[in-house]
């Protein structure tokens, strides 16, 4: 399934090439608490991530298995969420008033390399040249307050 080599490159490279927080503007969007808050328990400074085609920030504690992202990719590059699957994934519902192809779904548990991964909920939409995507595990994370954080992260860039 294309969907889930997708979502391994995504985790692989974000383990695998963080970069300066300091410089990503992504990183500036939201404070530590702040993303505490979203996700409804502590979570470290965010950490900006290399993923292919686009630029990226998370906030996480890995040890509880708690995190926020958000993610900027050119809107041409913009998941084809028919084409991936993503309407078989829990809680999948368009989002009318984001913007174009605006989604909430929650990503699979899968196991790579004996680590479970996944069960993140999502949200993403395309607004104006770019594709905006966040996601978030944790205590409070569900579909509504993965589309809250989502128009809070497209207001905050303007």
């Amino acid at each position: 399934m294309r969907w889930l080599a997708l979502f391994a490159l995504l985790i692989a490279s974000a383990a695998i090439a963080p970069a300066q927080a300091a410089e990503n503007p992504l990183c500036k969007l939201f404070t530590q608490k702040e993303a505490s808050a979203y996700v409804g328990a502590t979570v470290g400074e965010g950490e900006s991530s290399l993923i292919p085609g686009a630029s990226g920030c998370s906030w996480s504690n890995e040890d509880a298995d708690n995190k926020m992202s958000v993610s900027v990719f050119p809107a041409g590059n913009a998941l084809q969420l028919k084409a991936w699957g993503f309407e078989s994934w829990e809680g999948f519902r368009s989002v009318p008033g984001i913007g174009a192809k605006a989604y909430v779904a929650r990503s699979p548990v899968m196991e790579i390399m004996g680590r479970k991964m996944g069960g993140e909920w999502q949200a993403g939409a395309i607004v104006g040249n770019d594709y905006i995507a966040v996601g978030m595990k944790g205590p409070k994370a569900n579909a509504d307050a993965v589309q809250s954080l989502l128009k809070d992260a497209i207001g905050r860039r303007r």
